[in-house]
Order: C-alpha cells, then sequence, then structure tokens
C-alpha cells in the first residue's frame, strides 16, 4: 500500500482538484485492493479535493436508480459507488459517481442535460472546472471526455436513445437522450499522440500499470479542434469498420446537406445486384442517385446546332449545349429549368473550363448540373502551350478527380462560394462498377472543401 500511495503521489496530481479516474484494478496488480486504490487517489488529491470515476450500468434495466444499479466498469467503480458519501448522477446512460466538495454540483442535473456526454454533463463541467483526468492502466479508448468533444460539436453519427430514471421522489422518469455516443472509435490513438506533441499528458506508474495524466480543459479544446478539421478523426481510416464506415456516411450526408447540393451516379450499365450497390453507396455517403445517362431530363445539343424546344411539359428539363455554345447563353431558353455543364468536354475543346465558363460568362448563374469527370487534354495554360508529352504517362487518359484539366477544384470551391443548390453528376469509368464507383467517391470527397 505504501508503494502504491508513494506512486500515486509522484504522478502529478494536483491538492484539491477534480479528479476524474478510469482504471483497471487487474492492470495494477492482484494485490492491490480497489479500496487502497480509492484511499490513494483520496489522499492525493487532499480534503479540497473532489474523486469521480465512471458507473456506467449495463442498460438492461427497466429502469436505471442511482442507488441500487451496479456498475459495469470494474470493481473499483462499483466499491466507489456504494462508499458512504459518494453521490450519483441520474443519467440512465452515462452515470458518474462523485465524492468531495465539488460532488454536488459536478453531477447535479445530469439527467436534465441535452444528452449523457456533452453540455451540462458531469463530464463537460468536470472539464471547464480545471479538473484532472487519470487514466490507469487503460488506454484512451476508455476516454469518455472524447464523447464530449464529439457532442458539443453536434457530429451527425451521434444518435438518440431512450431511457428511463428514478428520480429523487422514486418516480421513474421518461428521458429522450440525444447526442448519444455508440460504436467503434478506431482512430483514438491519434488523440493520444497529439496531446505527447503538445506536451499535455504526464506518464507514470501504479502498481504494474502505466498511468496518463491530464488537464481535462485542455485536451477537451484539443479534441475541439481536432474534430472541428476532421470530424472523422476518432474513427477507423480504412473502409472495414461497418460502426466507422456508416459514421463516415453520416458525416458526408451532412457536408452535402451543409453544402446543399445532390450527387447522382452515372453508370454505363446497371449493375447485377442493384441492391449491394445501393448499400455500397449508403455506406459512403447516406444518399445518391445512381442511373445511366439516359435516366436524365437533360437535352443535349451538338455544337453550332439550334436549341430545341424541350420534349414536353410534364418534367423539369435541362439543356446541355456545347461549352462553346454554352458560354454565348445570357438567359436560358423557355421551358428549360437550367444548363448542364461538362468541364471536361470544355477542356477538350480548347476551353478554360473554370474561367471562361464558371467565371466570365454570364450564363454560370443557370448552371444547375455538372458532369464531374476528369482527364487531359490538349488544354495549355493561361500563357503557355499545352504540355502535349504527359500523355506518354497516362496513356488511358485517367487521372484522379482534381489533378486533371477540367479545373475541378476551382469549380468546387467557387460554387460552394455561391450556394450552388445543384446536382453534381459522377461519371463511373467502365469496369468493375463497386470497385470504380467507391474510387470515384473517394476523389469527389477529397475535392469538398
Amino acid at each position: 500500500m505504501k508503494t502504491l500511495k508513494k506512486q500515486i503521489g509522484e504522478l502529478g496530481i494536483r491538492e484539491g482538484t477534480s479528479l476524474f479516474v478510469h482504471s483497471s484494478l487487474k492492470a495494477i496488480g492482484s494485490d492491490v485492493k480497489a479500496e487502497e486504490l480509492i484511499a490513494a487517489l483520496q489522499s492525493s488529491v487532499g480534503k479540497e479535493g473532489t474523486l469521480l470515476f465512471p458507473t456506467f450500468s449495463s442498460r438492461k434495466e427497466d429502469y436505471f436508480d442511482p442507488d441500487t444499479t451496479p456498475s459495469v466498469l470494474g470493481v473499483v467503480t462499483e466499491i466507489f459507488r456504494t462508499m458512504p458519501g459518494t453521490l450519483r448522477s441520474r443519467n440512465p446512460r452515462h452515470p458518474v459517481a462523485a465524492r468531495g466538495p465539488a460532488a454536488q454540483i459536478l453531477i447535479e442535473d445530469h439527467e436534465h442535460a441535452i444528452g449523457p456526454c456533452g453540455s451540462g454533463t458531469p463530464f463537460e463541467k468536470h472539464a471547464r472546472s480545471d479538473g484532472q483526468i487519470l487514466l490507469i492502466g487503460v488506454d484512451f479508448d476508455t476516454l469518455t471526455l472524447l464523447h464530449t468533444a464529439e457532442a458539443l460539436l453536434d457530429l451527425p453519427y451521434l444518435h438518440v436513445v431512450e431511457g428511463k430514471y428514478l428520480d429523487s421522489d422514486g418516480n421513474v422518469q421518461h428521458i429522450s437522450m440525444h447526442q448519444v455516443p455508440g460504436g467503434h472509435r478506431g482512430g483514438v490513438r491519434l488523440f493520444e499522440k497529439e496531446f505527447r506533441k503538445r506536451g499535455l499528458i504526464r506518464y507514470g506508474q501504479a502498481g504494474d500499470a502505466r498511468t496518463m495524466l491530464m488537464d481535462a480543459g485542455k485536451i477537451l479544446d484539443v479534441m475541439i479542434e481536432l474534430l472541428q478539421a476532421n470530424p472523422a478523426a476518432a474513427l477507423c481510416k480504412g473502409d472495414y469498420c461497418p460502426d466507422c464506415t456508416n459514421f463516415k456516411a453520416k458525416i458526408r450526408a451532412r457536408q452535402l446537406s451543409d453544402l446543399g447540393t445532390e450527387v447522382s451516379i452515372i453508370l454505363s450499365e446497371l449493375p447485377d445486384d442493384p441492391d449491394l450497390f445501393k448499400e455500397m453507396i449508403r455506406r459512403f455517403c447516406g444518399h445518391a442517385r445512381f442511373g445511366l445517362l439516359s435516366d436524365l431530363n437533360i437535352v443535349r445539343v451538338p455544337k453550332g446546332k439550334k436549341t430545341p424546344a424541350p420534349p414536353d411539359h410534364m418534367h423539369s428539363w435541362i439543356l446541355q449545349p456545347a461549352p462553346v455554345d454554352l458560354m454565348k447563353y445570357e438567359s436560358l431558353p423557355p421551358g428549360y429549368n437550367g444548363f448542364a455543364y461538362a468541364p471536361l468536354e470544355a477542356a477538350r475543346a480548347g476551353i478554360q473550363p473554370f474561367y471562361d465558363v464558371l467565371y466570365k460568362s454570364k450564363c454560370r448563374d443557370s448552371i444547375t448540373d455538372i458532369f464531374i469527370e476528369d482527364g487531359l487534354s490538349n488544354l495549355s495554360g493561361m500563357n503557355s502551350p499545352a504540355i502535349n508529352y504527359i500523355h506518354m504517362f497516362c496513356g488511358n487518359g485517367r487521372v484522379a478527380l482534381g489533378d486533371g484539366h477540367a479545373q475541378l477544384r476551382e469549380i468546387i470551391s467557387a460554387l460552394r462560394m455561391r450556394n450552388f443548390t445543384g446536382r453534381y453528376h459522377l461519371i463511373i469509368p467502365e469496369g468493375n462498377l463497386f470497385i470504380e464507383t467507391l474510387s470515384i467517391l473517394k476523389e469527389f470527397w477529397n475535392l469538398i472543401p
């Protein structure tokens, strides 16, 4: 016990702090009892300090009773919960137990917060009150404060869960919790790397377990910063995790919604298994139409030909003149609802796709449909001849979206600033429809600011 108390005393815990502990007694060693660990931690924060532990339940009970529902997060949390003077919050999803002068203010009204981990919860209050977090024998997979950052940013992969709890008068209350976390987070170790780089982690030892001590407010701010820059920062980087794939789809769906645009996928042929193909699209971006070019209500007019009247008045028809003719229009012809534009076709005609059409032409505000594909052409720069030998390095003319002559990066960025509310049609090359479509979807999303 003396050794454990000495080790914990050397971790850097501030006397009088509120210390939120995530722990594994097994990792500390078989000869250490939960009561000994709690006593050592209590001694480290002193009489003016407050200890907090997560005390989540199995969530299988009919309702959550803070006085009797056991914690499933290990023997330390369960013993701490039952100790005299320990208070427990009433949120049925992520209840917290606390003991010390700040316990009441930290846990009160947890059941009335919008969600279990975000604003107004013990996790957020603790972080904003200069508290510290101690991980003993566990890593960042256990750090609930990550979910606080996700909730404060209202990330789209959080969900709504119903629950019940016993109030202070002994009545069972129903609660609808928003911003609820769940599922896998394969990228959480990114945060440890960033905290370490910024000098925000103090490493130590407790028994046989490694420890990490951090200022909760500082690491919460860093997690918010990282998730603002990349909402998928905590998720698996690959495409094989079901949870993370779904979460990233919800992030992309919100990005599309924020942009106000639609995405459709134009195939050379229909897939043999449409339901499986639809699932792949849903798992990537939530929703996008797919079909053949002939399915679109677009009237294509060859170069130099007269504009025809729309085929009928039953549909919303879009006009697609040749790019050189498109630039001559000052307004939409009668009966049409917008212009369709193919930037790569413009490049192949020697027209600067962004500068000549979407920057200078009067027709630009009437363009509602844009065909997204990229490749090489004989397009020259503003003051330079074309780089003709480049075709030797790209025999089929296929390049990643944004790397060719269609000027897609400039186009998508500029249209975002103009609140473009039309449709991006992704042209899928021939080949394996699943592989080619997923590849194009990824390339397209790299172009979205």
